[in-house]
């Protein structure tokens, strides 16, 4: 046999062919764990960053919810606060309009005799229809009413003068008042001190005028 023939190198090539074909399946095993690792790795990752994100959604919804159960419980409270205002109000303007009424009804018992109140109609039903809400338009609307009771004081005067001649005058009844007002206290301090309205006042002087003048 002569290592100069072909056949040698053939047989000699066949034979580092076939080596390497034992050789390949161990290196392609050898590199298959390294392979698997990274892909455990890579799937941990994967996995640990999907519950991250479904912890942050979780998250984001439950801050999302509390906003919306916050805003609804403010808006509920604002309008049960608006309901109470609007309540305090109507309070207010009622007792406002009770006051002013129970003011002119004092004033008509105190300034007129019943029997010519109740004999007057026009007078029943202007005191009867007077609803007013502010003190302004409540003192209008008593010196309005003024002039067809000092109509039936007068007549009321001349005719039973003889009978009440002992009867005291309107300064006489009302001393303290006319007292704080020659003291030139104001219309406010002496309602306020007498106990009477600021509108009764002010009718009261001008009731003692009218008797002065006569």
């Amino acid at each position: 046999m002569s290592f100069g023939e072909p056949w040698f190198y053939i047989v000699l090539l066949g034979a580092a062919a076939l080596l390497y074909a034992f050789m390949l399946p161990a290196r392609i095993d050898s590199a298959k764990p390294g392979r698997s690792g990274y892909e455990e790795v890579e799937a941990t990752l994967e996995q640990y960053m999907a519950e991250i994100e479904k912890e942050n959604n979780e998250l984001i919804d439950l801050v999302s919810q509390m906003k919306q159960d916050f805003a609804a419980k403010q808006l509920s409270q604002q309008e049960q606060l608006v309901e109470l205002r609007q309540r305090l109000s109507e309070v207010e303007l009622a007792s406002r309009e009770n006051g002013v009424k129970l003011g002119e009804l004092e004033l008509s018992v105190n300034s007129v005799p019943m029997k010519n109140v109740e004999g007057n109609p026009s007078f029943q039903s202007e005191s009867a229809g007077s609803a007013l809400t502010d003190p302004s338009t409540a003192i209008g609307a008593v010196f309005s009413e003024a002039a067809p009771v000092l109509e039936i004081i007068e007549e009321t005067v001349i005719e039973e003068e003889p009978q009440e001649s002992n009867n005291p005058t309107v300064r006489e009844r009302y001393a303290e008042l006319f007292e704080l007002y020659a003291q030139g206290k104001s219309l406010d301090m002496i309602a306020k001190a007498v106990g009477i309205q600021r509108g009764e006042v002010q009718l009261i002087l001008q009731l003692a005028k009218k008797e002065d003048s006569q």
